[in-house]
């Protein structure tokens, strides 16, 4: 196998696909990546055997073939080098020659048929959405995932196609955050997976606004092409929570805050807490909340900020941290938080004129 390929374009696509990689692993091949030939074009791929990206770029192709080198060794020396053309050439015993000018190195690489085969899903049918809609709604909810393998059917995020509606849920039992987009989504088709979080957050890195995702799905896998790359991940097994019945229906008292007010006044509130005391009492009246946090061997802070409120005053705490994880995604100029008293879980939502359903975040209070 030989190559000549600009060193930038060679850099950037070992960046994309090394993401997955784990730095320490029982099968040594898991921290290479492996590069085949095509006939204008090479392909890098990286797998952690549960999520694998896969990546093409133009090059010029003097030799076919293929090898596996260490991701991180790669990127590390690509990124030291001259801005010039690199060749790969792969020499025998897996070792690989590298030139850069006037630079020249050699790398131990493994044998290619060591690495694990990446499915193709061929002969289904791909579900086809703009790449801005995907990304859009998983930045929105997958905050609220959870990292407690112990309930491991929580540590991913929920992807419901159902009656031209795509719905993304995440939740970790103390918090849930569900966005909802109706158009663009595919009409007649039915789906309901766990999307698992790294997979998550590596569409989040590499999804772009203008294009559009092929999205391919079968019971134990699924695969998002896209920009010349393809993703590819084992989906989590098990049930996810029902998410609507999470959310509060009777709730009656409704607190109107300026977003950015909030933001600033929940950021203050967080340098007065600490681990073990972590939450934020909000005290609501008269068309005023009162932000109050007693930290033991800290010291106290207290805030007053307006709010359009006119029910019966409510106190209720929070950890702050909550708080602020919902309201850094919110794009409206104001924020609702509705509440039904001091002991049930609070919603918070964008605030606009009419009913809102398409962003909703529930958060469960602390005892005071």
């Amino acid at each position: 196998m030989r190559i000549a390929i600009p060193r930038q374009d060679l850099l950037d696509t070992v960046n994309k696909v090394k993401s997955v990689v784990s730095a320490k692993s029982a099968l040594p091949i898991l921290t290479h990546i492996l590069v085949e030939t095509g006939e204008s074009c090479i392909r890098l791929v990286a797998t952690d055997l549960k999520v694998s990206i896969e990546c093409t770029v133009d090059c010029r192709v003097e030799e076919k073939g293929s090898l596996t080198v260490s991701s991180q060794r790669l990127s590390s020396i690509l990124a030291e080098l001259p801005d010039e053309e690199v060749v790969l050439d792969l020499e025998d015993n897996n070792v690989i020659h590298l030139h850069c000018g006037k630079i020249q190195t050699r790398l131990f690489g493994m044998s290619p048929d060591e690495f694990p085969p990446v499915r193709s899903f061929e002969g289904i049918e791909p579900l086809t959405i703009k790449q801005s809609i995907i990304k859009k709604l998983f930045l929105r909810t997958s905050y609220a995932i959870c990292t407690d393998q112990a309930r491991y059917n929580l540590t991913g995020l929920l992807f419901q196609i159902t009656d031209g509606k795509l719905i993304v849920v995440a939740t970790d039992g103390r918090r849930m955050s569900l966005a909802r987009e109706d158009e663009g989504i595919p009409l007649d088709t039915e789906v309901k997976v766990i999307i698992p979080s790294k997979m998550v957050h590596e569409l989040e890195r590499l999804l772009i606004d203008d294009e559009e995702v092929s999205i391919y799905l079968d019971e134990s896998q699924a695969a998002f092409s896209f920009n010349s790359m393809r993703m590819v991940t084992a989906l989590i097994e098990g049930n996810f929570p029902n998410y609507e019945m999470v959310i509060p229906q009777k709730h009656d008292k409704e607190i109107i805050v300026e977003t950015p007010k909030f933001v600033e006044s929940m950021r203050r509130t967080r340098t007065m807490t600490n681990e073990k005391f972590n939450s934020v009492r909000i005290n609501v009246r008269d068309e005023l909340m009162r932000l109050k946090v007693i930290t033991p061997e800290v010291g106290e802070y207290d805030e007053e900020l307006p709010v359009d409120y006119s029910a019966e005053p409510i106190e209720i705490a929070f950890n702050p941290d909550f708080l602020l994880e919902v309201l850094r995604r919110m794009e409206s100029e104001k924020v609702c938080l509705v509440l039904k008293d001091g002991m049930s879980p609070g919603v918070v939502k964008p605030y606009t004129e009419g009913p809102v359903d398409f962003y909703v975040n529930v958060i469960m209070p602390i005892r005071m």
